[in-house]
């Protein structure tokens, strides 16, 4: 389920729900070293909420709160004031399609 709700500020935003067993293997394992990522935090094992605003700002908070898909929106504004801040990656980390291709390699001189 996705919501969209507005803060006090009449900013948008997107609001899911984040299960654990959906993350695909891959994204357990960090893309820069092949190394598997360190396990999630006892808060997050159980899923977690995921905030998006208009402007990219991303917040999470866990656990998943029970009932939040009938919460009203100023309930869940409040859950989303309490949310912490995550980190925003690259938009080539978060959609690997909008990577720019590599160069060809370069065509060897015929002698």
């Amino acid at each position: 389920m996705l919501r969209s709700i507005r803060d006090g500020r009449g900013e948008a935003w997107r609001v899911w729900a984040v299960l654990p067993m959906w993350l695909e293997h891959h994204r357990l394992l960090d893309p820069t070293t092949g190394k598997e990522r360190m396990p999630l935090p006892p808060e997050l094992s159980g899923g977690w909420l995921a905030f998006e605003s208009a402007r990219g700002e991303r917040r999470r908070i866990g656990p998943l709160p029970d009932g939040w898909e009938d919460l009203d929106e100023a309930a869940l504004v409040h859950v989303l004031e309490r949310a912490a801040v995550v980190a925003s990656k690259p938009a080539a980390v978060r959609h690997p399609a909008a990577r720019p291709e590599s160069p060809p390699p370069s065509a060897a001189p015929t002698p």
